[in-house]
């Protein structure tokens, strides 16, 4: 039986940008778990297209997108995976945050 090729999960792309989203699973974990690779198209003398992970500082803008967007496909999957908590920000020293606190603001009551 042959090893099936390890394929990102989704991939997002502005330009000559691309963030892979990979999608990555423990024994002892249910739901996965993701992390981000990002990359740039560029083509060669030959004409052949490869990619590359270091950055022009005009592609900044499309890195920082591409990013956001992949952040968002995260935590949205984590909510259809039935996982209910996302990492929290890397300055956050990984404490957690509750998905449904995400982003919402609180309702004053009448």
């Amino acid at each position: 039986m042959e090893k099936e090729e390890n394929k990102p999960v989704y991939e997002i792309r502005i330009g000559r940008i691309r963030a892979s989203i990979w999608a990555n699973r423990s024994e002892e974990q249910g739901a996965p778990w993701y992390s981000v690779t990002a990359s740039r198209s560029y083509k060669d003398k030959t004409g052949d297209w490869h990619d590359i992970k270091s950055f022009n500082y005009s592609d900044l803008p499309c890195v920082g997108r591409v990013l956001e967007q992949a952040m968002s496909w995260i935590r949205d999957q984590i909510v259809i995976d039935g996982n209910g908590s996302v990492p929290g920000h890397a300055m956050d020293e990984g404490r957690s945050t509750r998905v449904s606190n995400v982003g919402r603001k609180k309702r004053r009551s009448k």
